[in-house]
């Protein structure tokens, strides 16, 4: 059969937020339920975190299978920091869905903006199942594009009184407001220290390239909850430690990378210390809601559950509506088979 291909203008025109929050919360619920096979993601070490070889770059193969959607796939993805310079986006990304019982590829589609609405729907979702709150005061760190979709799919879910941003740039954050405030219709506000993202903000968001742990333990104050996304090591470990409870997405991934790693690495932190993922909390299986005087640590690192959840959702919208191209790789594959 023939294999769809999906550039990235056809997955801008078809994916909005609200198709990616629900996307995600599915595969959540999935995963919760055991429904889901999602392996830890596999890196291939390009000179990102260490000297050689010298790209400052990662690929990153991230496969699941979503059971709720009956599709299969594959993330490829790779972010160096050198593309930036060289006019290019951080994150490059090729998604590949297959069908799971037949292994037939149904499409290849661009996979950078999936990653970046995926990071930030992954969050809020989260976030939905611990707060009773339905309007939030939102702290992020880091105004690139994913500080962007952070503040989308918060404001899919809660409604945002006012959000509270901080970036190294001055003018990255200048920037940011002048395109998110009239996009999002929400107040955004520059920190003008770190520190002041915490103040009065009931969840917090952190996107940065950091590693150097800048965020410090006394800003974390009780009924806040805070997310630290990605790869990196943003927060103190005596934030990390004076948790009430933990949330992961992944417990294998999260325990072997991001911002659990160092502290895991040295004996502080180990596994029975997570209190459940956000699968079992969308699943109903742990009641996630912060309760008075907790303090609340989530780390949704990112898995291919979510990236084949959402491609799965533009995948279905480009066959409906005759979107993108297809190409036959093996004519042996034209009939589909009989069930």
């Amino acid at each position: 059969m023939p294999c769809k291909l999906i550039n990235a203008d056809t997955v801008q025109e078809l994916l909005t937020m609200k198709d990616t929050v629900d996307a995600c919360e599915i595969a959540f619920r999935d995963w919760g339920n055991n429904e889901v096979i999602c392996p830890t993601k596999v890196t291939l070490e390009l000179g990102e975190d260490a000297e050689w070889p010298p790209y400052k770059n990662g690929l990153n193969g991230m496969p699941a299978y979503i059971h709720s959607m009956k599709s299969a796939g594959i993330k490829c993805v790779g972010g160096s920091l050198n593309n930036p310079s060289w006019g290019l986006p951080y994150i490059i990304a090729l998604i590949s869905l297959f069908d799971p019982e037949t292994g037939v590829f149904r499409c290849v589609m661009d996979g950078e903006q999936i990653t970046n609405y995926r990071t930030g729907a992954q969050a809020a979702v989260a976030a939905k199942y611990m707060t009773d709150k339905k309007k939030i005061r939102l702290g992020i760190f880091g105004t690139g594009a994913q500080g962007r979709t952070q503040l989308m799919a918060f404001a899919e879910v809660f409604e945002i009184e006012e959000a509270i941003v901080y970036d190294i740039s001055n003018e990255a954050v200048q920037k940011y407001i002048a395109e998110m405030a009239p996009k999002t219709n929400i107040k955004i506000t520059a920190a003008d220290s770190p520190e002041k993202v915490f103040a009065g903000t009931d969840i917090i968001v952190s996107v940065t390239h950091a590693r150097n742990k800048f965020i410090k333990n006394d800003w974390f104050k009780a009924g806040q909850i805070i997310f630290p996304m990605g790869s990196f090591t943003e927060c103190e470990d005596e934030l990390l430690l004076s948790a009430n409870r933990v949330f992961v997405d992944s417990i294998g991934q999260t325990l072997h990378r991001g911002a659990l790693k160092n502290i895991v690495d040295t004996g502080k932190f180990n596994r029975e210390m997570i209190t459940a993922t956000i699968g079992e909390l969308v699943a109903g299986k742990v009641d996630g809601h912060i309760k008075e005087g907790e303090k609340i640590v989530c780390v949704p690192i990112g898995t291919g559950a979510m990236d084949v959840a959402v491609a799965t959702k533009v995948y279905e919208k480009a066959k409906a509506l005759g979107l993108g191209s297809s190409f036959v790789f093996n004519d042996d594959t034209e009939v589909e088979p009989k069930r």
